[in-house]
Formats: C-alpha cells, sequence, structure tokens
C-alpha cells in the first residue's frame, strides 16, 4: 500500500474549509473577514479564538493556540495527526483505502476499548429484548407515555429483562470479568449478575456519541425499588462531563441560536415530543466547569429549566450564577406548579409546553423573586436583609437603565425608598466595576531590532516567493531559533511552488512551537504589499546584528589568548567587521 506524500495531504487539508469544519464544534460569529469564538482549549470568557477563511488558519490571542484544520482536530478531539488527516478526508469524501496509515489510538482510548465495546453491545441487546414477549408490558407502557417507535429509536430505549442476560452475553463475546465489573453493567458478588434488571432502558452517551452508562427505570406500578437506577461512574462514564443528548442537539442549537438546559433525560424526550431539540440534561447533578466547557464549545445564550421545586431553583439561581460569570448570556424559566417539561407535556400536550417555555426571567428577576418568597414581608429584619442581599447583586449590574428599573421594583417589594437604595448601591460600585482583569499572555513581545526585522521579514516571506528568494541569497540566517527554521521550511516550499499556502505549510512542520509561531506571524498587522527598501533593510539589520554578534565573540576571544600572532589575527577580523 502507499504511503500518503505531503501532496496528497495537502489535497485532502484543501478538500475542506476550516470554517465549516471548526463550526462543527464551535458556534463562530462574522467579524470583518474572519470569524471569532470564545477558545475551547483555556478558560476564555470573551471570544479570543480567530479563524481566517483567507488563509485557513485559526489562532487564540490570548493562549497562542494556532494551525491548520488538522491542528485544530488534534488539539480539540485530541487525537493524533494522521488520524486528523484521516477524519478531514472523510469530512472532504477523499478515499484513503489504497495508503498506508499508521494510525496509532491513545493509551486511554486502548485501555478502555472493551468498556466501549461492552456498552455498545449492551445496547443492542436491550433495544431487542424490547421488542420480544419478554419486553411487552415494557413496550405498552410505552405506547401509554406516547413513546412512538420513531421516538424510541431516535433515544435506542430498550429493556433489560429479569433475567441476566448480559453477563452470559459477555461471556460468549469474550469480555474478561474483570472489565466486566469495571464497566458497572455487571455486579460481582457471589456470583456476577446483571445490574439492570426489568427496567426500561435508556442509553447515556458522551460527546461524541458514544454509549457509556445507562439510565433504567421501573415501569410497573407494583415495582417498589427506586424509580430509576444509574450506571455507576467508570474510566468512561463522568456524571460531571456528561450532557444527555448533546451530541444529537448541535445542528438545532446551531439553527436556534441558544440551549435548553434541562434536569434531566425525560424532560429533554419530552422536549423532543413537543419538535424541540435544541436541548441537553444534567443528569440530576450540579452544573459542573466540564459542562460549561462542552456547553461553550455550542452556544453562548442558555434557557436555564431545572425542577421548579425548592432545591431546584437554588440549583438554577446557583447555575445561572456561574452560567454568567462564565460569559454566557442567561434567561430562566419557572415552569408552573413546579412542573417539569415531561408533566406539563402529559397533562397539556405539545402547546402547553411550548407556551410554558415563552415565559423567560432575566437572572437578577428570578432571584429577587425566589429570595423575596423566602422571607416574611412584614417581619422588618426579613426585608432589610433581603434588601442587603439585592443590592448586592444590583450592583453587579453595568447597564445604568437595567439597573435603575431594578432599584424601583426592589424599592416596591422591600418598602425602602428608591433614594436609599440608590445610594446603598453606589457605594458598592467601585468594586464591581474596577477593572481587575488578569494581563493576558502577549503573542507578539517587545523584540530587539533585529528581532523585529526577522520577525517582520517573514511575514513577507510567507506572502512573497521574491522576498524568500532575496534572503536566501543575501542573508540565508537568522538568529531566532525558531525564525531560523521556518524561513528553511519555506525556501524549500517555495522550490516547489511559486505560492504559498500557508495551512499546507503547516502541513510539512507538524511541530505545535513551530506552527503557533507561523500562524502568530502570518496574523500580523502588516501591509500584504511591501517595499524593496524595507525588504533590505530588514536584511541589512539582521546583518549588522550578525557582524555585532561575531565581534562580540571575537572579542571575548581576545581576551583569553596570549599567543601574539592569533591575537593580531583576531584584532584583524575585527578591524574587518568595521563599527558594528
Amino acid at each position: 500500500m502507499a504511503r500518503l506524500s505531503q501532496e496528497k495531504i495537502n489535497e485532502i487539508r484543501q478538500s475542506v474549509d476550516i470554517v465549516d469544519v471548526i463550526g462543527e464544534y464551535l458556534p463562530l460569529e462574522k467579524k470583518g473577514r474572519n470569524y471569532i469564538a470564545l477558545c475551547p482549549f483555556h478558560d476564555d470568557k470573551h471570544p479570543s479564538m480567530s479563524v481566517s477563511p483567507d488563509k485557513q488558519i485559526f489562532m487564540c490571542f490570548v493562549c497562542g493556540t494556532g494551525g491548520n484544520v488538522f491542528t485544530f482536530l488534534q488539539k480539540y478531539l485530541k487525537i493524533s495527526y494522521i488520524e486528523a488527516v484521516k477524519k478531514v478526508a472523510e469530512i472532504g469524501h477523499i478515499d484513503l483505502s489504497e495508503y498506508h496509515l499508521d494510525v496509532v489510538s491513545s493509551p486511554i482510548s486502548k485501555e478502555n476499548a472493551s468498556l466501549y465495546q461492552m456498552h455498545e453491545e449492551a445496547q443492542k441487546i436491550y433495544s431487542y429484548y424490547l421488542n420480544t414477549k419478554l419486553g411487552l408490558e415494557a413496550k405498552a407502557y410505552l405506547t401509554k407515555r406516547h413513546f412512538s417507535d420513531e421516538l424510541i429509536k431516535e433515544f435506542q430505549i430498550g429493556y433489560a429483562p429479569l433475567q441476566s442476560t448480559l453477563y452470559q452475553a459477555f461471556e460468549k463475546l469474550g469480555f474478561q470479568e474483570i472489565d466486566m465489573v469495571k464497566s458497572g453493567l455487571i455486579v460481582e458478588s457471589y456470583q456476577h449478575f446483571d445490574r439492570f434488571q426489568d427496567r426500561i432502558m435508556f442509553p447515556l452517551y458522551n460527546q461524541q456519541g458514544q454509549v457509556v452508562g445507562f439510565s433504567g427505570r421501573i415501569y410497573k406500578p407494583t415495582q417498589t425499588d427506586s424509580k430509576y437506577v444509574n450506571s455507576p461512574e467508570s474510566d468512561i462514564f463522568i456524571k460531571g462531563q456528561t450532557l444527555y443528548h448533546y451530541h444529537q442537539c448541535k445542528d438545532a442549537v446551531k439553527e436556534a441560536g441558544f440551549i435548553y438546559l434541562l434536569e434531566g433525560f425525560m424532560d429533554v424526550i419530552a422536549m423532543y415530543k413537543a419538535g424541540i431539540e435544541n436541548t441537553v440534561a444534567i443528569m440530576g447533578t450540579a452544573l459542573t466547569k466540564g459542562h460549561i466547557q462542552a456547553l461553550r464549545r455550542l452556544t453562548h445564550h442558555v434557557h436555564l429549566c431545572l425542577d421548579g421545586d425548592q432545591a431546584g431553583q437554588t440549583a438554577m439561581s446557583k447555575a445561572a450564577r456561574e452560567l454568567e460569570e462564565a460569559g454566557f448570556q442567561v434567561s430562566i424559566i419557572v415552569l408552573p406548579d413546579n412542573h417539569d417539561p415531561d408533566e406539563i407535556y402529559e397533562e397539556q400536550g405539545k402547546e402547553g409546553l411550548q407556551e410554558a417555555l415563552k415565559k423567560t426571567l432575566k437572572p437578577i428577576e428570578f432571584l429577587m423573586n425566589f429570595e423575596y418568597q423566602k422571607i416574611d414581608s412584614q417581619n422588618y429584619d426579613d426585608r432589610k436583609n433581603y434588601l442587603e442581599k439585592m443590592c448586592y447583586e444590583i450592583a453587579k449590574i453595568h447597564d445604568p437603565i437595567d439597573q435603575d428599573y431594578y432599584i424601583q421594583v426592589l424599592s416596591k417589594q422591600s418598602g425602602f425608598s428608591y433614594d436609599l437604595i440608590h445610594q446603598q448601591i453606589n457605594g458598592m460600585k467601585p468594586q464591581f466595576h474596577q477593572e481587575t482583569r488578569v494581563p493576558q499572555k502577549k503573542i507578539t513581545h517587545l523584540k530587539d531590532k533585529y528581532q523585529q526585522a526577522e520577525h517582520d521579514l517573514l511575514f513577507y516571506m510567507l506572502n512573497h516567493k521574491s522576498v524568500a528568494l532575496k534572503y536566501e541569497a543575501k542573508a540565508g540566517f537568522m538568529y531566532n531559533d525558531q525564525y531560523r527554521i521556518i524561513a528553511s521550511y519555506i525556501i524549500d516550499y517555495y522550490r516547489h511552488h511559486n505560492q504559498l499556502e500557508i495551512a499546507d505549510l503547516i502541513n510539512s512542520i507538524q511541530k505545535e512551537d513551530l506552527i503557533q509561531t507561523v500562524v502568530e506571524i502570518a496574523q500580523s498587522p502588516l501591509p500584504q504589499e511591501y517595499e524593496e527598501k524595507a525588504i533590505d533593510d530588514y536584511i541589512e539589520t539582521i546583518g549588522n546584528h550578525a557582524k555585532k554578534m561575531k565581534k562580540e565573540q571575537l572579542l571575548e576571544q581576545f581576551r583569553y589568548i596570549l599567543d601574539p600572532q592569533q591575537k593580531a589575527q583576531i584584532l584583524n577580523e575585527i578591524v574587518k567587521l568595521g563599527g558594528q
């Protein structure tokens, strides 16, 4: 089989648009000629990653991460270079069957391969049993709850029989007992048995769409066990990183421009019944940083709709604050009578649920209502404590019109005067509105004159073959190690091409530090066209620095050499170098 040539890799890269590929993973916003997004490679609250359709590269101006479409997929999906090439080839519909590809899976994926395989097999087995005699009662329950065959197929719902069927199936498939127990699907006691028995089964997926766990629900009135039993956490199932329906909702979120963040998977399914697909659920856990990072890859706008009871509202208040602090635009939905979406759909149908979702509150409105319900409005101390707490929240609001409005609301609620509240909030403003940003990492540091000359010369070498040829003929050397190596890559590229594609140059480099430097130079705010004198000045500056460094080296030697003849030779060389 043939090996992939550099030309073939370039062809694969050119078969896709980096904007389309990154847009599948991140919400992009057009800004001028480029697109911007929140960078997924650091804790980004303000869009700092730029994607250039012209150059087919991306770069974060805070953390410095950059590269071409292969680089992005490598870092984002945590895969090898060859795996990234294969993925882009699939997107670009390029057949690689005749090529030899040394794909090396990560140690983690090798170690957990059997866990993924067992969950995939379990899902197939559960789906099979739902459509047998053993699953008739479970299927009837689902039909009664308005689960159509299309819905069951969409969410891959199944049935775990009363007998321990998985253990026997896994034995026949050759899985090791230690891995069966590790998967959480099999429980080890005096003997091995299935964790899930006589339950309707809902598979849980990771962000890549692989089954990593299950939730089993009872369905008979006579069953007295817990309503739901979930898979225990494992090497592949971590609740704090799992959002139900995540891998299926991306297109719907992109179309709607926001996402509904719900409590559990039944809420997601109820919304799907009502024709609403831009949903995920946190599976009954608290919102985590892992959840927030995953949401950030889809959208910056979240409609929060958790349970309406006291615990749910407390969780909603906390989640709203954390999302706002992470840079999200948040709306809160409080459903009537403490119902969840599933209950509203069952009672009021599609139209009732759609109507209930239209009533949204800003987080500050929700918080004021939530906290006010907890106090005795006739008690002075309660009202005073409520006032102080809400003043603290209103002081965080930057928009003066919004702030004035909520001061008026607070005055009516608490019975304290507008002027008093305004004075209280003004005293708090400095602590919220002073700029306390941590200095960002600068990509372009202050450079010496010769370093700036090397940097700018490389920019024009990237854009003009004639400049690269002039550099090779008149200079051929740079003191900065990275710049010197990049210059050699550029010269080599021009030996085979008349015009340089930066994204293809990156293919030939494949060294992360060099790639980031190339991208940073390529994104420099220099004019595309150049003057010959400027190029000559860059080359002269680099040459003068070379002479200066050589002179310093000779002077150092001169100090320690005792032989008069050698001293004379060195002195002669210093004179030839001139006054540098």
